[in-house]
């Protein structure tokens, strides 16, 4: 993916001109949706072709609610920007929300059967899900068009096995592996710059017990050992438990580890980790997994959440077409987008906008489909582009900034987040917290 020029996989002007869209370079602009995608008709409803039924799928009713919150808003506000500007190609988009709750196995399931059978879905949209995994099958022998932001490396695994079968499905993020190797490398890329100011090269780990947690910290253990560091103890939680981290982090505090690399997903996990942490720290660098991305935890842990890092391969990024979307946001919904999900969902509804306009016409799926293969797409969250029907990761996935989103870590300093790698999306440098000085 790396050695691919951006004239061999982008969308070109031509071909976006004929299906009835600008570019910009050739290169769709993503902070400029509404107005690239709809055509230069008169309207703000209805759709002089027709309509296309839009389903959106999220856990607003349950265990993370907060984050499926953010997944609505995100694909609501793509979805009336393009119906605002007069639709897609002269289609109207008429949308329809399905809370799948906690998103158990059941739940899922029938919240799909209804997308496709009840609803019967020209695309379905979505965030991510916590039992995932029957959606994908529902999907596939629906015939049906399917993008979320799952990060998984399960699903790339389970579509390279059947790429006749999941040929409608898009996973518009990298997978969650690259976060444990991701920060490996940084770490030791901060130690070795004087950055990371630590006697000794070691570290521990508190893995999330989810596959999600363990594939991140099973490739951080992999990576921090190949890096010559030594790992002093390790322990898992379980997500979304009441978890006891006042006798888990005590473990930690007597091994003394340069760092703490920890793959709890759950906000109000990390948050109570945070205050656990802030009670009585040791010189140690604490890593939280996604979770401080979403709004809820710095409301939840408040001061104690300084100096604290962590990362997301689905970053809204500080740029200005970030803060172009954030502006936009804040005004439609009366509060500021989080970290991810917002974000990556209104990307993921750009993305298909822009197949659709490629492809002519939004009821000739596998049409759709293959030009959804093709196209790169400048969001909030970087440059979507797709290998094996998933996101490429920036930098280690390639090089190239233009074809991949960003790995962001991140830290809290005084209360704001500040990206603090990769450049050139940074806003701040990092800073050695308090408890380490």
């Amino acid at each position: 993916m790396a050695g691919d020029s951006i004239t061999q996989r982008e969308v070109t002007r031509r071909q976006l001109i004929a299906g009835g869209v600008g570019a910009v370079g050739g290169l769709v602009v993503g902070g400029l949706a509404g107005g690239a995608l709809a055509p230069k008709a008169t309207g703000t409803s209805g759709g002089s072709r027709g309509s296309i039924k839009v389903v959106g799928i999220f856990p607003i009713g349950g265990v993370i609610a907060s984050d499926g919150k953010e997944m609505q808003n995100g694909v609501k506000m793509a979805v009336d920007e393009i119906n605002a500007s007069g639709g897609l190609i002269g289609y109207h988009l008429d949308y329809v929300v399905i809370d799948d709750k906690d998103s158990s196995t059941d739940q899922i399931t029938t919240a799909f059967n209804r997308a496709v059978s009840v609803e019967k879905a020209d695309v379905i949209f979505s965030g991510y899900h916590l039992a995932s995994g029957p959606e994908f099958d529902i999907v596939a022998n629906a015939g049906a068009l399917y993008y979320n932001v799952n990060t998984q490396q399960a699903w790339v695994d389970r579509y390279t096995k059947a790429r006749d079968k999941y040929w409608g499905i898009f996973q518009c993020d990298p997978t969650e592996s690259w976060y444990g190797q991701g920060f490996a490398y940084w770490v030791d890329g901060a130690l070795r710059s004087g950055q990371l100011n630590v006697s000794a090269k070691t570290y521990s780990i508190i893995s999330g017990k989810s596959t999600y947690g363990t594939v991140i910290a099973n490739g951080f253990d992999k990576v921090m050992k190949q890096l010559g560091w030594n790992q002093v103890s390790t322990d898992g939680v379980s997500e979304g438990t009441a978890v006891d981290w006042g006798s888990l982090l005590s473990k930690v505090k007597q091994a003394a580890p340069s760092v703490l690399f920890t793959s709890d997903f759950s906000p109000a996990d990390d948050a109570a980790m945070a205050k656990s942490w802030a009670a009585s720290p040791t010189k140690t660098l604490l890593y939280q997994q996604y979770g401080p991305s979403v709004p809820e935890y710095l409301n939840l842990a408040g001061s104690a959440a300084n100096g604290i890092v962590w990362a997301t391969v689905l970053g809204l990024l500080p740029d200005k077409i970030g803060a172009d979307f954030r502006s936009r946001y804040q005004a439609k919904f009366g509060a500021q987008p989080g970290w991810a999900n917002a974000g990556g969902c209104y990307d993921e509804v750009n993305v298909w906008a822009a197949a659709v306009a490629k492809a002519g016409d939004p009821k000739n799926y596998k049409a759709v489909a293959k030009a959804t293969e093709s196209v790169i797409w400048r969001g909030t969250t970087g440059s979507i582009s797709f290998v094996d029907h998933t996101g490429v990761q920036f930098p280690a996935g390639t090089a190239d900034a233009s074809l991949g989103q960003p790995h962001i870590i991140v830290q809290i300093q005084d209360g704001v987040q500040k990206v603090v790698s990769p450049a050139p999306f940074t806003s701040g440098t990092f800073v050695l917290p308090s408890w380490m000085r």
